[in-house]
């Protein structure tokens, strides 16, 4: 046992070195990019850029890993019952891009959320656990820019609108 008890110090600097020298390498980080809807031919339509962001200007080509993609919404309904809200990802289209209606090529990232009257909040943690299409949209947030659609059962406009939002990426880097 004695034997053993002498190499302990020398376990633990070493054990603290690794632990250092693996948070030098790599870190966490987290995006909040908010979300400000147009409404466009009966559904909304926001190009989302995470490039103009500080954190990832620093560490954008870094990038190891994409941990968690979720969101906020803030929806505001008029309706008498509840309306079924989808929402969409494609990739970026551009700076000049007015699309007409949701592209076939686009994945469904909300499917069938039913919306109450009145004022509804979709908060990041309810979000995480509504999200399909999860690769997709992972692969779309690691390009930096991708574009963001949302149509409901209930047409959009005065008696249901999304009031405003926030994309919020969480992803691994290395230095």
């Amino acid at each position: 046992m004695k034997k053993y008890i002498r190499y302990l110090p020398a376990t633990g600097l070493l054990l603290a070195a690794v632990i250092i020298a693996g948070c030098l390498l790599s870190a966490t980080f987290v995006i909040r990019e908010p979300i400000k809807f147009t409404m466009q031919n009966d559904f909304y339509f926001q190009q989302v850029n995470l490039t103009d962001n500080a954190t990832w200007k620093e560490h954008g080509d870094q990038i190891d890993f994409i941990d968690a993609v979720g969101m906020v919404l803030y929806i505001t309904s008029g309706e008498s019952g509840n309306v079924t809200f989808n929402a969409y990802v494609d990739k970026y289209s551009g700076p000049s891009s007015s699309p007409a209606s949701v592209p076939t090529t686009a994945t469904k990232v909300i499917n069938d959320l039913q919306v109450p009257p009145g004022k509804t909040k979709i908060t990041y943690k309810k979000s995480l656990t509504i999200i399909t299409g999860l690769d997709r949209l992972k692969a779309l947030v690691k390009a930096g820019q991708f574009d963001f659609y949302a149509t409901s059962s209930s047409g959009f406009g005065s008696s249901f609108r999304v009031d405003s939002g926030e994309v919020i990426v969480t992803f691994s880097a290395h230095d």
